[in-house]
């Protein structure tokens, strides 16, 4: 199983476009793999979240998704939820796909998520409707695509919708993809352990950074989260930590923060960062 973080920052991208804090400052002069865009990755060959940093983010990875056809969508929040991604993707003069390619392209997600997207596709006369089919998935349900069992996950983000979280697993590996969450629900936990999942990989929210937890995780909700994993059974002793989504609010440049957590084990994700997981490892790519 392969993995691309095609964008590592928070809702406001890494520096923030109208910002003027030190650490923006800074990351604007510092550059490279400080600068972070709006948060999604591509697994194998299946899309979590549609970033609006998506056409940038396919052109510095040299990526072409026409051969994508799965996407798993978080929340409705605007920085995981590209509408006009999805209806670009709609339209036969936009996407133009090679002979055999599939061109429907499946869209799995909440209720709200169903809501937001077809409120823009049926604005939009120029979409094909046959190209896009939606799957509505509520927490705890497993979907397969593309040789991948994708698990939903219940989140503690946005208290009006039910957001989602994805454990991903294949027959070499599995992983945590725990994106834009607080504290993990206790049902998520209990999930976890009852079904015996176990990770080799655990990417979590960070964008709080040195800040106390919210709807979005810091570094005590990190250090809270691996220690929890641990009483369940459901990392091992290799297991690999990541911390994502992050952003500006605790002051803290990527730099001076991935030296910070790199103290307690935890490694810290940048743009087109590429990991390979499989027979109990984690590798870069």
């Amino acid at each position: 199983m392969r993995i691309i973080y095609l964008g590592t920052g928070g809702e406001e991208g890494f520096p923030s476009v109208f910002c003027e804090c030190s650490a923006c400052k800074k990351v604007r002069r510092m550059g490279g793999k400080n600068i972070k865009t709006r948060s999604g990755a591509l697994i194998d060959n299946v899309l979590i979240d549609l970033s609006p940093d998506l056409f940038s983010q396919s052109v510095q990875n040299h990526l072409s998704l026409s051969g994508v056809t799965h996407v798993m969508i978080t929340h409705s929040h605007t920085d995981h939820l590209n509408t006009h991604a999805i209806r670009l993707r709609m339209r036969e003069l936009a996407s133009v796909l090679e002979p055999g390619q599939e061109k429907k392209i499946k869209i799995y997600g909440n209720r709200e998520v169903y809501r937001v997207i077809m409120d823009a596709v049926s604005k939009d006369c120029h979409v094909t409707s046959d190209r896009m089919e939606f799957i509505q998935i509520r927490a705890f349900e497993r979907i397969r695509a593309e040789g991948l069992e994708f698990i939903s996950l219940k989140a503690n983000h946005k208290k009006d919708e039910e957001c989602l979280l994805y454990a991903v697993q294949n027959e070499t590996g599995c992983l945590l993809y725990a994106n834009d969450t607080g504290e993990l629900p206790e049902e998520t936990l209990d999930f976890i352990r009852t079904q015996k999942l176990c990770f080799d990989l655990v990417s979590m929210d960070s964008a709080r950074g040195t800040l106390p937890g919210d709807g979005h995780m810091g570094l005590s909700e990190n250090l809270n989260l691996r220690r929890r994993l641990e009483e369940i059974g459901a990392v091992r002793e290799n297991t690999r930590y990541y911390l994502n989504h992050f952003s500006h609010m605790c002051g803290l440049t990527p730099k001076e923060y991935r030296r910070l957590v790199g103290r307690y084990g935890f490694s810290l994700t940048y743009d087109g960062l590429k990991l390979e997981i499989g027979r109990g490892r984690v590798c870069r790519r």
